[in-house]
């Protein structure tokens, strides 16, 4: 009788956890997105902690992607950031709010992950005519 040597047993196991989490990626449906509009960006500073705890600043640009209902303000979106696009660019996108990130899906299906800093309102970014009473 042949005994199993103990590593051989693990990356045995390994490769079949392995295995069975792709399958099981495998089945997942796609994405749904929406279209949305890049209005703008403008440069800030936020602070962000080091791994010793030190304050950071860093100098960022938070994009608008205007949508029907809302604006969303995104940054942190990785090779987007670099301002690869232009204003009144149309964008498909989606939203996983319990995430606060907004994912813009690229050219080549794969995806652009940005952390949301806030949303508004579509009609609160309407100009109000001025009024002439005084």
């Amino acid at each position: 009788m042949k005994t199993v040597n103990r590593w051989t047993a693990i990356r045995t196991a390994l490769f079949v956890l392995l295995t069975a989490t792709i399958a099981a990626g495998d089945d997942k449906t796609p994405h749904s997105y929406q279209k949305g509009t890049i209005t703008g960006w403008d440069t800030r500073i936020d602070i962000r902690r080091g791994n010793n705890g030190q304050r950071i600043p860093r100098r960022t640009r938070v994009y608008e992607l205007k949508t029907p209902d809302l604006v969303y303000e995104i940054d942190d979106c990785g090779a987007f950031q670099a301002g690869q696009f232009t204003a009144g660019q149309v964008v498909d996108y989606r939203v996983e709010a319990a995430d606060k990130r907004v994912y813009l899906l690229r050219e080549n299906g794969k995806e652009y992950r940005c952390k949301m800093e806030g949303a508004r309102t579509a009609e609160g970014d309407k100009t109000d005519a001025p009024s002439d009473a005084h």
